[in-house]
């Protein structure tokens, strides 16, 4: 078994994908699980918006646990532009594995984002230029990895080309602007190496240790073009609101929060419960409908995660009253608020719609299907099935 650790639900779920595509049945969970019959495991720590200390106890935690005899093979997964506590949870690993050093290759050449010169590019721009400089929680203040990435406590960190030689320890950063890139990465992979990276360095690596693409990568499941399906939008990338709109030019109506639950106040149940009875009659309606928070965030910290909460509080209060086949969740806190608040611990992979866009289904239940994504990527058009 292949053991993935993500610090975030989407991330977690687009390793899930990319393992469907090799062949490999995967399961994306909350808490580690060995026993489930499948290929791979991806474990969501939940730790994209911890405090450094707590990201590594985390990250630790589950590391221990992957030590078992069932868990052959290991892969830390990172955001892409490197959010989150990297570091802190990078070094928690080779403490706790006892080893040596890992390979760092957070860039994902065929999106366009690339890191050259040691510093990191999306589509030529460089990262601090680009929408990620206004992410409320890290927002991109240079485009330099080290910088970005900040210490590493005792640990030493090297940026390094592809081919050059590699430290026996430390924290080496890989430099990578195409999938060969990658693939030359990955074949150095050994023993003494932890694997870290994005979601194309991760198929990289399936590659290295012999896997091939799989001719047909998915696992049935019921047809949603005629489902009743809810949006589930709490980004606030361009591209989403963007993607509000277009709902809105084909007649799926966009219910977005009340400017009264857009901030740092406490919940107001007044509010949510007017935003869920509007959400309701417009289901009863229209066989999709979409929730948004369509408002461009300030910095307060914990603000996100309010608002994540704000929205799960409101998809449990419509599915309550009125069930839904397909829930549609845009960005990484959206997500795995929606799946805390369920109690859904373990989610199977069944579809791969596009490169990170991951349709799953909760162990052991029929429905509601949970399709989910990071907020800077694409809906596929596959989505508007059922208009």
């Amino acid at each position: 078994m292949i053991a993935v650790i993500a610090d975030d639900f989407t991330g977690a779920a687009e390793l899930g994908g990319v393992a469907l595509r090799y062949g490999l049945t995967a399961e994306v969970q909350s808490e580690f699980n060995a026993h489930a019959d499948v290929d791979l495991i991806v474990v969501d720590t939940d730790t994209r918006s911890c405090a450094a200390e707590e990201a590594a106890r985390r990250a630790a935690s589950v590391a221990e646990l992957c030590r078992g005899d069932a868990v052959e093979r290991v892969f830390k997964k990172v955001d892409s532009v490197l959010r989150g506590q990297v570091m802190a949870e990078l070094t928690a690993l080779l403490g706790t594995w006892g080893q040596h050093r890992a390979l760092l290759i957070p860039a994902n050449p065929g999106l366009g984002r690339v890191i050259a010169r040691g510093y990191y590019f999306i589509d030529g721009q460089p990262l601090h230029q680009t929408d990620f400089a206004r992410d409320p929680e890290y927002p991109a203040m240079t485009s330099d990895v080290l910088a970005v990435l900040g210490p590493a406590g005792s640990w030493p960190v090297h940026v390094l080309r592809p081919g050059e030689v590699m430290p026996d320890r430390g924290i080496l950063v890989g430099e990578a602007t195409s999938d060969a890139d990658l693939a030359t990465w990955a074949r150095r992979l050994d023993d003494k190496t932890i694997p870290a990276g994005a979601a194309e360095f991760f198929g990289a690596f399936l590659k290295a240790i012999g896997l091939q693409l799989a001719e047909r990568a998915s696992v049935e499941v019921e047809s949603t073009e005629h489902a009743i399906a809810l949006f589930v939008c709490g980004s606030t990338s361009s591209y989403s609101g963007s993607f509000c709109r277009r709902c809105e030019a084909r007649g799926i109506p966009v219910l977005r929060m009340p400017p009264g639950l857009f901030g740092i106040n406490p919940l107001s149940p007044k509010l949510i419960r007017e935003w869920a009875d509007a959400t309701v009659k417009a289901l009863e309606i229209h066989p999709r409908v979409m929730v948004a928070i369509d408002q461009p965030l300030c910095r307060d910290p914990g603000l996100p995660q309010i608002l994540s909460s704000h929205l799960s509080e409101l998809v449990e209060q419509v599915i309550n009253r009125r069930p839904v086949d397909h829930l549609f969740a845009e960005g990484g806190a959206t997500a795995a608020a929606l799946v805390r608040r369920f109690g859904w611990k373990r989610l199977r992979v069944r579809r791969e719609l596009l490169p990170g866009v991951v349709c799953m289904q909760v162990e052991g239940m029929p429905g509601p299907l949970l399709t989910m994504k990071p907020g800077s990527y694409a809906w596929p058009d596959e989505v508007w099935k059922g208009d």
